[in-house]
């Protein structure tokens, strides 16, 4: 199992604004930029709890799969900002059949506590939730 952590703040328009110690070659050369730049195609998978984050001004933690492993996520809103702890768990161990399992097994344990994400309110009584 490979953990890596890193810390970053973005911006209102999700623009990386300050970036974390522990990584100073990962994402500084991605200040100023969109955070989808940093991680593509995430922004399906962490919008929405950047989203609840700013909805609520509560701090939002959760667990999602994102690239190959499970990433544990607190976002933390400060001002107009938020910042995000990110901390890459489990990988998808490819190198043999058991490890595969193995890890397969462990990743869905994870993603399987995560707490249950709050109902879409849009749902209740109304048609535009329909597609």
């Amino acid at each position: 199992m490979t953990t890596r952590a890193w810390t970053f703040v973005i911006d209102e328009d999700d623009r990386i604004v300050q970036v974390g110690d522990e990584d100073p070659r990962g994402m500084a050369p991605f200040l100023g930029h969109q955070v989808w730049d940093y991680l593509p195609k995430g922004q399906a998978i962490f919008g929405p709890h950047f989203d609840r984050a700013r909805a609520t001004g509560s701090e939002v933690e959760t667990i999602v799969y994102y690239s190959g492993a499970t990433v544990s996520v607190r976002i933390v809103p400060a001002g107009r900002s938020l910042v995000v702890y990110a901390t890459r768990q489990t990988e998808v161990d490819v190198r043999t059949l058991g490890t595969l399992y193995s890890s397969l097994m462990t990743i869905e344990r994870e993603l399987a506590a995560r707490a249950p994400a709050p109902p879409d309110r849009r749902a209740h009584g109304s048609r535009q939730a329909l597609p």
